[in-house]
């Protein structure tokens, strides 16, 4: 016969059942908490992988900017003296005939693989330079025809440069030489920035020339000029192309080449 539980049974019972409900209780939130801590130790490490790469301040963000290597790149900056006229017929400009020989130097280079940029028929001679000192192209060449003013007696082709910059010389002698070898008059020879304070020579920082292909306002030279745009284009690409490929130009990788050089309120057309 089973023992009878007395009241004190029943109580120390009681007691033991509390304490293990409360035991149960307190593990499982123990269980909880350590669950709760390795998720936040999880979000935590996933946290810090992200912030390597996406939420880091902007000052210490990896870059992907890569450097663009144009020293074997031409800038090609045409006449864009829309009131200088020519001779023969009085209607031609020297902007119209200038930018039909750069457009053709254009695609002559671009046909053989160089990488060309030309200004903009509305950039005056700063946008100019300012565009083309930022691009550090292997070559910077202007493309003008002359004029000796009220004597209307010039002939001839000439060729300005930077003595101060390396690769310039080369430049122009590598155009100026195809050209002059062309015209059918007497040629004036290379000059540097000394001897004509042209802005797209003295304030250039890349290797340029501006190039006189013949006198405008000379009827016959004029209209030889009008005549023969596709053989000075020729020239002209011939020369670039020569001087790119015997002279390796090495631009400054880093640095502002734009503002220092920057005259805003010239107003001229060279």
């Amino acid at each position: 016969m089973a023992k009878k539980e007395t009241w004190a049974d029943l109580r120390r019972r009681a007691r033991w059942d509390r304490i293990a409900g409360a035991g149960a209780v307190l593990l499982l939130l123990m269980i909880l908490m350590i669950n709760g801590m390795t998720s936040c130790v999880k979000k935590h490490r996933k946290n810090s992988e992200t912030d390597t790469l996406e939420t880091l301040p902007a000052a210490v963000q990896p870059t992907t900017e890569k450097i663009v290597d144009n020293s074997m790149a031409v800038y090609l900056s045409p006449s864009t003296q829309e009131d200088n006229l020519y001779a023969c017929d009085g209607t031609t400009t020297e902007e119209k005939a200038m930018w039909d020989i750069a457009l053709q130097v254009k695609d002559m280079l671009e046909a053989d693989h160089y990488v060309v940029y030309m200004c903009g028929e509305d950039d005056k001679v700063p946008d100019k330079i300012k565009e083309g000192n930022s691009l550090r192209c292997g070559a910077y060449v202007s493309i003008h025809s002359n004029s000796s003013g009220e004597s209307g007696k010039g002939q001839g082709t000439e060729c300005y440069y930077n003595s101060e910059i390396a690769g310039s010389l080369a430049l122009a002698e590598n155009i100026y030489n195809r050209v002059a070898a062309l015209t059918p008059t007497e040629d004036r020879g290379l000059k540097d920035q000394t001897q004509r304070d042209l802005y797209e020579i003295f304030k250039n920082v890349v290797p340029c020339c501006l190039l006189e292909v013949e006198f405008h306002d000379d009827v016959q030279t004029s209209q030889w000029i009008l005549d023969h745009t596709q053989e000075l284009a020729q020239s002209i690409t011939d020369g670039i192309e020569s001087y790119l490929d015997g002279t390796k130009y090495n631009p400054p990788a880093t640095g502002d080449f734009t503002e220092p050089y920057i005259d805003e309120n010239y107003a001229g057309d060279h």
